[in-house]
C-alpha cells in the first residue's frame, strides 16, 4: 500500500512540475505528462512498478475525458459546421489512413499493426486545437468553424472505430465476422437511442432535482457516467465507448455547461496517471530502433494531414490564408489515437513497442504543432507565392463587397458588440465605411445590409491592401487580439499610411506599444468604463438604466440574427 501511494504521488508530483514548466514556455500539457512518465519509468528513475492498479486509474481518466468530450460534443454543431468541413474531414481521414498504411508497411510494420496505427495518426487532438485556438480568440474565424467541423468529423469516426474494434481485434472470420459486425451494429443503435431517450424523458426531470446541490449534481454525472460504462463493457463495447455517449446523452441539457465545469476537475486530477504511464512504457535502451519511425511518422502527421487538408480548401475554393490556418491547425495526434494503440497492445494485437511510438510521436507532434499553430500567421508570409497559385477566386469573392473607388473612407476592423456601435457613430458622421472582419455570420449579416466588407485578418497584408488604407480618412480597430494590432500598425507605418487611428488594447503594456507603433489613440475599455461610471452615478441613473436596456436588446437582435 505504501508503494502504491509513492508511486501516484511522485507521479502527479512530476506531472505537475512538468505541467508547471510547459505552462512557463506555453507548451501543452499532455506532452509533459507524457515526460512526466518518461522520468519516473524504467528509463530513468524508474519509479512506476504497480502497473494494473495504475492502469485502473488511468482507465478512470480517460473515461471521464472521452465523458467530457461526449458533452461538449454539440451534435447541432456539427451539423452546421457545413458540407465542405465535414467532406474534407473525410478526405484528410482517408488520404492519412492509406498513405499512413503504405509508409507503415515500407517501414516494415506488419498489415494488422500498419492499418491501426495508419488510423491512429489520422486522428488530431480536440482539445490540444481548441484550447489553443480559444487562447487566440479564433474559434469564431472562418478557419476555426472549419477547424471545428475537421475534428467533430474525426471524432465521429474515432467513435465509430472505439465501437467495432473489439470485433474485428477477434478471431471471427467470414460469415461469422459478419454476423458479428452485425450484432454489434444492433446493440450500439439500442445503446445511442438508451442514450437519446434518456436525455429525453428520463435525465431531464433526475437533473432537475440534482441541480439544487452542487455536490449532488457532481456525484449524479460521475454515476451515470459509470452506469453507461458498465453497460458498455456488459455488451460487449470498451469502457470509452459507454463514457462517451454517457457525456452525449447529457450535452441535450440546460445544466451540460455546469457538468463540464465540475467533471473538469476531476478529468484533470486523473488524466496525468493516463498520460505519464504512458510515457513511464517508454525503454529507449530496448526501443531505439523505433527512432527512425517516429521521426519519419511524425514528419507525415506534421505534412500530410496539413497539405491535404489545405489543398482541399483551396479546391472548394477558400482563401490561401484561411486553408493554410485551417490545415496547420490539425498536424498533431489525438487523444484518441493513445486510446486506440492502448487498446490493440491490450488485446495482444500490437506490440508494447507501438505504445512507446504513438507515445513518442504524440510528445512530438503536439509540440511542433503548437509552434505552427502559434506561428501561422509568420509561416503563411513564406508558404504565401506558392498558395497564391492554387487559390481559386469563387469564393473569396463571395466573402467581400468592395466598392470601385475608395475615397475618404472609415475602415473599421472588427464589426460585433464595440465595433456595431462605432459604424453607428460613423454612418451619423456620413462617412463611407469599409468592415474588415473574420466572422462569417457577421459577414453574412452585412451582406444582407450591403455594406462594403471584406473576410479577413488584419494581419494579412492582402486585406489591407483592398481596405485602400492609404486613401482612407480614419481608421478604427476593435480587435481584442495583440498580434492583429501590431500587424496593422506596422502595415500603415510602412506604407506611410496618414489616417488617424483608432485601436483596442486590454492591458496597459499594449497600450504603450500600441502607441511607440504609430496610434493616434489606444482604447481601453476598462479605463472608458471607469470613465462611464462617474457619469451614470453623478446622473439620472433610471434614465442611463432605460437607455442601457434598448441598446442590449438591440444588440441581442443583431447578434440573434447572425
Amino acid at each position: 500500500m505504501d508503494s502504491i501511494f509513492f508511486e501516484i504521488s511522485a507521479i502527479l508530483i512530476v506531472a505537475t512540475l512538468c505541467a508547471t514548466v510547459a505552462k512557463f514556455f506555453r507548451q501543452p500539457m499532455i506532452p509533459a505528462y507524457i515526460l512526466a512518465g518518461v522520468i519516473l519509468g524504467p528509463s530513468v528513475l524508474n519509479v512506476i512498478r504497480s502497473g494494473e492498479l495504475l492502469d485502473v486509474l488511468s482507465t478512470f481518466g480517460i473515461a471521464f475525458l472521452l465523458f467530457l468530450v461526449g458533452i461538449e460534443l454539440d451534435l447541432r454543431k456539427f451539423f452546421n459546421t457545413g458540407k465542405v468541413a465535414i467532406l474534407v474531414g473525410c478526405i484528410q481521414m482517408g488520404v492519412a489512413v492509406g498513405l499512413g498504411y503504405l509508409v507503415t508497411r515500407l517501414l516494415g510494420f506488419p498489415p494488422i499493426p500498419s492499418l491501426l496505427l495508419a488510423i491512429a495518426l489520422g486522428f488530431s487532438s480536440t482539445i490540444v486545437v481548441l484550447k489553443l485556438l480559444g487562447e487566440r480568440k479564433e474559434l469564431d474565424t472562418l478557419y476555426g468553424q472549419l477547424v471545428i467541423g475537421l475534428l467533430l468529423t474525426q471524432d465521429f469516426m474515432a467513435i465509430l472505430v472505439l465501437i467495432f474494434f473489439g470485433i474485428f481485434s477477434g478471431s471471427a472470420s467470414g460469415t461469422a465476422l459478419v454476423s458479428a459486425v452485425g450484432i454489434a451494429i444492433l446493440k450500439i443503435f439500442c445503446l445511442f437511442l438508451a442514450a437519446l431517450l434518456s436525455s429525453r424523458f428520463l435525465l431531464r426531470y433526475i437533473f432537475t432535482y440534482f441541480a439544487r446541490s452542487s455536490e449532488l449534481l457532481f456525484l449524479g454525472s460521475i454515476c451515470w457516467c459509470l452506469v453507461f460504462s458498465v453497460l458498455a463493457l456488459q455488451l460487449g463495447f470498451s469502457v470509452e465507448v459507454g463514457a462517451l455517449l454517457a457525456g452525449i446523452s447529457l450535452s441535450f441539457l440546460p445544466y451540460s455547461i455546469e457538468i463540464a465545469h465540475r467533471i473538469t476537475s476531476l478529468r484533470d486530477f486523473f488524466l496525468p496517471l493516463f498520460f505519464a504511464i504512458l510515457g513511464g512504457e517508454l525503454i529507449f535502451s530496448t526501443n531505439a530502433h523505433i527512432l527512425l519511425p517516429t521521426i519519419i511518422l511524425s514528419l507525415f502527421v506534421l505534412i500530410v494531414s496539413s497539405v491535404v487538408v489545405t489543398g482541399a480548401l483551396l479546391l472548394f475554393g477558400y482563401r490561401s490564408h484561411t486553408s493554410f490556418q485551417a490545415g496547420f491547425a490539425i498536424g498533431q495526434v489525438s487523444e484518441f489515437s493513445f486510446i486506440l494503440i492502448n487498446l490493440a497492445y491490450l488485446s495482444g494485437i500490437v506490440e508494447h513497442e507501438f505504445v512507446s511510438l504513438i507515445a513518442l510521436i504524440g510528445l512530438i507532434t503536439v509540440t511542433i504543432s503548437t509552434y505552427m499553430i502559434e506561428y501561422s500567421d509568420q509561416l503563411y508570409v513564406v508558404a504565401r507565392p506558392l498558395l497564391k497559385k492554387f487559390q481559386r477566386r469563387k469564393h473569396a469573392l463571395r466573402l467581400e463587397h468592395i466598392p470601385e473607388k475608395l475615397q475618404h473612407h472609415v475602415v473599421l476592423c472588427g464589426h460585433h458588440m464595440m465595433g456595431h456601435r462605432a459604424r453607428t457613430l460613423i454612418e451619423e458622421l456620413q462617412k463611407p465605411v469599409m468592415v474588415i472582419d473574420t466572422n462569417p455570420d457577421v459577414i453574412r449579416h452585412l451582406q444582407q445590409e450591403q455594406i462594403p466588407h471584406i473576410y479577413g485578418s488584419m494581419g494579412d497584408d492582402e486585406v489591407l491592401e483592398k481596405a485602400a488604407l492609404q486613401h482612407a480618412d480614419l481608421i478604427i480597430s476593435t480587435v481584442r487580439t495583440r498580434r492583429d494590432t501590431l500587424a496593422l500598425l506596422k502595415y500603415a507605418r510602412a506604407h506611410k499610411v496618414r489616417a488617424k487611428i483608432f485601436v483596442t488594447a486590454f492591458h496597459i503594456d499594449d497600450a504603450l506599444e500600441f502607441y511607440h507603433y504609430g496610434a493616434s489613440f489606444v482604447i481601453l475599455p476598462t479605463s472608458i468604463s471607469a470613465d462611464y461610471l462617474s457619469t451614470i452615478v453623478s446622473g439620472n441613473v433610471t434614465k442611463r438604466r432605460k437607455q442601457h436596456i434598448a441598446e442590449l436588446k438591440k444588440l441581442h437582435k443583431i447578434q440573434f440574427a447572425l
